[in-house]
């Protein structure tokens, strides 16, 4: 059966080493992203570009407290779901702020805005209860100097599009709260979009980077398994283990299958002499060229994830176990 799939073999034989560096990527990502407080400072670079604030204003704690965004972050609802650093004694943002949450906090912040001065006819249309909390909180923001231009325009548009929906005064600051978190929430959508775009990139990075420290070079590793047919038989023999780990790829059981799957097969990573020697037979620019080209296209590829590659990998140890359908039975079909 070895000899009848020679390309289905090579391909099993790289999803296997793909999955396996895909798994160890994806935890050194997740590992880095939470040193470096990735959710965090997006989420909060997102909500300053959303309130109309220049993110040059977070490196300066003194100017962030002034900000909105920084008032915003000290506010009682989200304070409360702040985590401190340890290590450094400083406050962590964090990384998730729910939208209902986030228009509370807001409007607490808006509310807190130096009062207007009342003249007489609204003073009047107060006593008769003709002007509602939110021409009064409107009001407030179209004299506070130290909101953002943008920040009032939407603000306004959304209390705009709150008055039209809404017929009685008592009901629109409760309608303009939940305009405020849809505002939010179709931010925070396009944000979503932009952090996974950038772990993405930082993946393909980690995955490089492994790929150059345990010289995984896609390019020879393709040589060796499709040229070394013991080396591919034992890898199809041993792909077979680890097909129970569907369900949750890191747990400890299929680690340790991975484990003791990589330590019964030769395969061609490491800086082995004599990997070494095969993949630069003359070090030079063009053996050198190629086996960076190989390394960026093991990191391109382990940053699918290892789901993405369990799947595949999957298939084709079915379609391999399969096998073609015998011609005969065809026949024999159509005749019956």
């Amino acid at each position: 059966m070895m000899g009848h799939f020679p390309l289905l073999d090579i391909a099993i034989g790289l999803t296997l080493i793909y999955t396996f560096l895909s798994l160890l990527t994806s935890e050194l990502t997740e590992f880095m992203t939470t040193v470096l407080r990735w959710r965090a400072h997006h989420l909060q670079q997102g909500i300053m570009t959303l309130l109309g604030e220049s993110i040059a204003l977070r490196r300066n704690p003194e100017e962030f407290k002034n900000t909105i965004t920084g008032r915003l972050y000290y506010s009682s609802l989200i304070a409360s779901i702040t985590q401190r650093s340890r290590r450094y004694r400083q406050s962590v943002g964090p990384s998730y702020i729910p939208s209902k949450v986030f228009a509370d906090a807001l409007l607490e912040v808006l509310q807190a805005l130096p009062e207007v001065e009342r003249t007489e006819p609204q003073l009047l249309q107060s006593a008769d209860q003709t002007i509602g909390e939110l021409d009064w909180l409107m009001s407030k923001v179209e004299n506070a100097d130290q909101l953002p231009s943008r920040l009032k325009d939407n603000l306004k548009r959304l209390a705009n599009q709150t008055q039209t929906q809404t017929e009685t005064t008592e009901q629109q600051m409760e309608r303009f709260r939940h305009e405020v978190a849809l505002w939010y929430e179709h931010s925070m959508d396009r944000l979503s979009g932009t952090y996974r775009r950038n772990v993405k990139a930082f993946t393909i990075l980690i995955g490089s980077i492994l790929a150059v420290l345990i010289n995984a070079d896609s390019l020879y590793m393709l040589r060796r398994i499709s040229e070394n047919t013991a080396t591919r038989s034992v890898i199809i023999q041993n792909a077979i283990q680890i097909q129970g780990c569907q369900e949750d790829l890191s747990s400890s059981q299929c680690m340790d299958k991975m484990a003791d799957l990589l330590d019964s097969t030769t395969i061609p990573i490491g800086w082995h002499p004599v990997n070494f020697q095969q993949q630069f037979p003359q070090f030079n620019l063009v053996y050198l060229l190629k086996a960076a080209i190989g390394w960026l296209l093991t990191g391109i590829a382990i940053s699918m994830g290892s789901r993405f590659w369990f799947q595949i990998l999957d298939q084709l140890v079915h379609v391999r176990e399969t096998g073609e359908k015998p011609a005969a039975t065809e026949e024999q079909q159509k005749t019956t």
